[in-house]
C-alpha cells in the first residue's frame, strides 16, 4: 500500500501552473520558427513582414525556458525534492526515446543501429535533450543549492543574483561576447535561486500587474527593435559589421531574463484558486517538450508533416503559424496525459514502494544536521 504521504498532497492554486503553460508554449512557438526551415538566422535571406514575424516567434522559447526553471525554484525553495522524483524524470525521459526510436524505425522514417539503440538507454545527455541533461542535474543538485540558499539569507542572496546577473547576463548582452557565457547548468542553478528568493519576497511585497506586463512588453519591445535594426544591418553591410540579434533574445540574455521574471511575478500574483484543468494540463508540459523536441521527431515533424517555407509568403502567414503550434502544443499534451497514466499506474504500484524507504533516507540525510568538529 502506498503511504498516505506520497498521495495526499493539498491541490497547487493555479496561477503558476497557468504560468507553466504559457512557458511551454512560447517553447514550442520557438522550435516552430528556429526548425521550421526558415533560415531566420540568415543576415541575407530576403526580408519579409513574415519572416520578421517568424524571428520574432523564436524569442519566446528561452523567456519559457528560464520561467519554466523559475517556478521550479519557487516550488523546490521549502522543500527536498525525493530521490524517487528524480528515478520518474529518468524513466519518463527514457520511455519517449526508446518509444519514439523503435516506432521511426518500424516504419522506416529513421535508420535501425545497434550503437543507437544503445544510446537510448541513456538519455540524459545534451545531444538528446540538452534542456533535461541541464534540468536532471540541477533537480539532483536542488537540494544542496536549497542548503545553501537558506544559509545564505535573503541579502546576502540578493546580492549574489545582481553580481551573477551582471556578469553572466547584463554583460555577455551588451557585448555580445557568448565567450562569457558559463554552463546552462550554471544558468540554471541562477534562475532556481531566483525562484526561491520570490518566494520569500513576494511574500511581503506586491506588484502591481500593469506594471509586470510593461516591464515585460518593454523587454520584449526592445528585443524586436534590435531584431529590425540587425535585419537591415546586416543586409545594408554597414561598417558595424554582421550582428547576431539572438544574442539579445537567447537564453542568458538579460532581456529575455526580465521578461522571464516579470511573467512570473505577474503570475504568482494573479488570483486564481485551484483549477483542476489547469493544474491537469500543466501537469503535461513536460511531457510536451519530451515529445516534440525528440531528436528524431522534431526533424519529421517540422519538416515532413509541417511545411512551413511554403507559406512564408501567405498573407495569412501568422494565422498558419499559430494553428500549427496549437495543434502541435496540444496533441502532445494530450499524447502524454495518456502515456502519464499507464506509466504513473506501473510505476506507482511496482517502483515507488521500493523507493519509499530510500526516500526517506535521502531526506533524514539532508535534514540532519551539521558536524561540529
Amino acid at each position: 500500500m502506498t503511504d498516505a504521504k506520497y498521495v495526499k498532497k493539498a491541490p497547487r492554486q493555479s496561477n503558476l501552473e497557468l504560468s507553466r503553460i504559457l512557458a511551454m508554449y512560447l517553447i514550442v512557438m520557438h522550435h516552430f520558427s528556429v526548425h521550421g526551415g526558415v533560415s531566420i538566422w540568415s543576415g541575407s535571406a530576403p526580408l519579409s513582414f513574415n519572416f520578421y514575424l517568424d524571428q520574432l516567434l523564436s524569442t519566446g522559447g528561452k523567456i519559457g525556458v528560464n520561467l519554466f526553471v523559475l517556478i521550479t525554484g519557487y516550488f523546490l525553495a521549502k522543500k527536498f525534492s525525493k530521490f524517487s522524483s528524480l528515478v520518474y524524470l529518468w524513466i519518463k525521459t527514457f520511455s519517449y526515446v526508446i518509444i519514439f526510436f523503435l516506432l521511426f524505425c518500424a516504419l522506416g522514417l529513421h535508420p535501425f543501429s545497434w550503437s543507437s539503440l544503445v544510446s537510448c538507454f541513456f538519455p540524459i545527455r545534451n545531444d538528446f535533450y540538452w534542456f533535461v541533461s541541464a534540468y536532471f542535474l540541477l533537480i539532483l543538485l536542488s537540494p544542496f543549492i536549497t542548503i545553501g540558499i537558506k544559509a545564505l539569507g535573503q541579502r546576502k542572496l540578493f546580492a549574489f543574483l545582481l553580481i551573477f546577473g551582471f556578469f553572466w547576463s547584463v554583460i555577455p548582452t551588451l557585448t555580445t561576447k557568448p565567450e562569457y557565457y558559463g554552463s546552462t547548468l550554471f544558468w540554471f542553478v541562477y534562475l532556481f535561486s531566483w525562484g526561491a528568493f520570490l518566494r520569500d519576497y513576494l511574500e511581503k511585497k506586491t506588484f502591481p500587474q500593469s506594471v509586470c506586463l510593461s516591464v515585460c512588453g518593454l523587454s520584449w519591445g526592445i528585443i524586436a527593435i534590435i531584431i529590425a535594426l540587425a535585419d537591415w544591418n546586416n543586409r545594408a553591410g554597414t561598417f558595424i559589421g554582421y550582428i547576431d540579434w539572438f544574442t539579445f533574445a537567447n537564453l542568458y540574455s538579460v532581456f529575455s531574463l526580465v521578461c522571464a521574471l516579470s511573467l512570473f511575478v505577474f503570475f504568482k500574483q494573479l488570483q486564481i484558486s485551484y483549477k483542476p484543468w489547469i493544474n491537469k494540463l500543466a501537469a503535461a508540459m513536460f511531457g510536451v517538450y519530451l515529445i516534440h523536441e525528440n531528436p528524431i521527431v522534431y526533424p519529421w515533424l517540422w519538416s515532413k508533416v509541417f511545411h512551413v517555407p511554403e507559406y512564408l509568403g501567405a498573407s495569412w502567414f501568422i494565422l498558419y503559424a499559430l494553428a500549427v503550434i496549437t495543434i502541435v502544443f496540444f496533441v502532445c499534451a494530450i499524447l502524454d496525459l495518456i502515456w502519464e497514466k499507464i506509466l504513473q499506474s506501473g510505476y506507482q504500484r511496482y517502483l515507488l514502494p521500493r523507493l519509499q524507504p530510500l526516500d526517506k533516507k535521502v531526506t533524514d540525510f539532508l535534514n540532519a544536521p551539521a558536524i561540529q568538529k
